[in-house]
């Protein structure tokens, strides 16, 4: 089956994974994941992406990039050249280092950058690497808990949307990472669009206007009434109190698990603020503060759905 085309536009928003060639060993010690830091510095600072994450293990890179004029294969082309020439230079090796095509995946950066920052950063937790992601060196964890700071990564940017202050929002994204530690183990995060979108229906019906390419759409999402009526159903709220003003305790959770199933099913996070008449950083809140039980709720209504 051949290969799709990539699609690269401005600020285009990927989740990259680079592996090293049949999987071997692209990082052997501190100055081979020092020297990669400082050539990705290097070409952030030449073409102007915007890096939210990034964690180097031993045989594979996780990147999540948002492009400015220079599109990702440029990037990534220059980036694993330059690492393979100083790998071969030191080693006394010749030969590919990465493999030939390095997986990026594209993303609703709405929906999905504090997902992606978390899954990114539990790497070498869920790896077994260490308990706790504060403990390795080589992810850009440590910068947004403060341990360093290299200046690589747009951390602000990411720690504003837990909170204004700089502690607090802090002491948030510690606690948003620390409940993510099953995240990914069963792929939720790719659960793609055309093998190369992650998003709903809405966000691949834009990227295929922007990018001009045609894109492959799913099966189409549930609507939002669709998940209204079956949350109304398992939780004895009537759907005009779901939309309503009310603030009871049923109410809220309702609230809460319709705007996690929505997500769950690719709606964005504004259309779901639109539907229930809230305010759509209230959404964004209701998602972080995600629970075990919320989860498994949610993973009944989404079954419900189906």
């Amino acid at each position: 089956m051949a290969r799709r085309p990539r699609i690269e536009f401005s600020g285009a928003f990927y989740h990259v994974i680079v592996r090293g060639n049949q999987r071997q060993e692209i990082f052997h010690d501190e100055a081979d994941c020092g020297k990669y830091l400082s050539l990705l510095s290097g070409y952030r600072e030449r073409y102007q992406f915007k890096l939210f994450a990034y964690t180097l293990m031993s045989n594979h890179v996780h990147l999540l990039i948002e492009t400015g004029g220079a599109p990702l294969s440029k990037i990534l082309q220059g980036l694993s050249q330059s690492y393979t020439q100083y790998y071969n230079r030191r080693r006394k090796t010749v030969g590919h280092l990465f493999q030939g095509r390095y997986k990026a995946i594209l993303c609703d950066r709405d929906a999905y950058l504090l997902a992606l920052v978390r899954y990114i950063h539990l790497n070498p937790v869920r790896a077994g690497i260490t308990e706790e992601a504060s403990k390795y060196r080589w992810s850009s964890h440590r910068s947004y808990i403060g341990m360093e700071d290299s200046g690589l990564v747009s951390r602000d940017e990411v720690l504003k949307m837990f909170s204004v202050k700089k502690a607090s929002a802090r002491d948030r994204y510690m606690q948003f990472v620390s409940e993510g530690r099953e995240d990914g183990k069963n792929g939720q995060y790719y659960r793609t669009v055309d093998q190369r979108i992650l998003g709903g229906e809405e966000f691949a019906e834009e990227v295929e206007r922007v990018g001009g390419k045609a894109i492959t759409l799913p099966a189409k999402l549930p609507g939002l009434a669709i998940i209204a009526r079956v949350i109304s159903e398992t939780s004895k709220v009537t759907v005009s109190d779901l939309r309503g003003p009310g603030a009871t305790r049923i109410q809220a959770r309702a609230r809460r698990l319709f705007a996690l199933v929505a997500r769950e099913t690719g709606h964005r996070n504004r259309t779901v603020a639109e539907y229930l008449r809230r305010d759509e950083t209230m959404i964004s809140k209701w998602i972080r503060e995600k629970t075990e039980e919320t989860t498994r709720v949610t993973t009944r209504l989404l079954i419900a759905l189906k």
